[in-house]
């Protein structure tokens, strides 16, 4: 397993911080705290949780490299599914996650994520179709509720982007709001007002509107939907 020596310079890095910006931004006296956790000399520190803060990344996994990286990132899937054997040329292996998004209330993600089964699709279509320049972004989720239709049925499959993770042009997101997994539609005004709401307005009529400043304040996003399976029957 990775150190936290090795963690610390991987999100600093990231974040394009010196060391004595990071000291900074996380409050520390100096940036030595911050050098002797990168070199190693410290293996812990009761500032993990501060330079998690200043870092945007979290305090769990910096300090013990357990749980999602970023907040509102779907953990790590467990390993209890064999992969089999590699794909045939020509196509990717994508995983098709427990976590249900509603299209309703919103689900809260009480159990570890798992992989529920593996999907071995052209790449080809993949980049054409669902529209991904990097097949290794997508996750396959089912979504659950009503709120979308006719748009998206419950328990379609939806193709999301877990790279994708902010508010950059009108579409569907898997959002985070309080702890609740939510599929929504996500439009923007010229204003920089984002509006959260359903399709299925008849039924689910509500809609948030948030300053687009002030959204991340709130909601979590987790990943843009990109495409999604209707089940079609005869």
């Amino acid at each position: 397993m990775k150190s936290l020596a090795t963690r610390l310079v991987a999100a600093r890095t990231e974040a394009h911080l010196t060391q004595a910006e990071l000291a900074k931004a996380a409050g520390l006296k100096n940036q030595s705290i911050v050098g002797s956790l990168e070199s190693g000399h410290r293996k812990n520190s009761s500032h993990t949780p501060a330079l998690a803060t200043a870092l945007g990344v979290n305090a769990l996994w910096l300090a013990e490299g357990r749980g999602p990286r970023y907040p509102g990132d779907l953990p790590e899937p467990r390993p209890v599914l064999e992969a089999g054997p590699l794909p045939a040329d020509g196509y990717v292996r994508l995983e098709h996650l427990s976590p249900t998004p509603q299209m309703g209330a919103g689900a809260v993600v009480e159990e570890p994520v798992h992989v529920v089964r593996h999907l071995d699709v052209l790449e080809a279509w993949i980049r054409e179709e669902v529209g991904s320049a990097n097949p290794g972004r997508i996750k396959v989720l089912t979504a659950v509720g009503r709120s979308m239709v006719p748009t998206i049925q419950d328990r379609d499959l939806v193709f999301v982007d877990v790279g994708h993770r902010h508010f950059d042009a009108p579409g569907i997101y898997v959002i985070d709001v309080a702890g609740r997994l939510l599929l929504k539609k996500v439009m923007m005004q010229a204003d920089g007002t984002v509006i959260i709401r359903s399709d299925n307005t008849t039924e689910f009529p509500d809609e948030e509107r948030y300053p687009l400043a002030h959204a991340t304040d709130t909601i979590t996003v987790c990943g843009k939907v990109m495409a999604w399976w209707t089940l079609r029957k005869g």
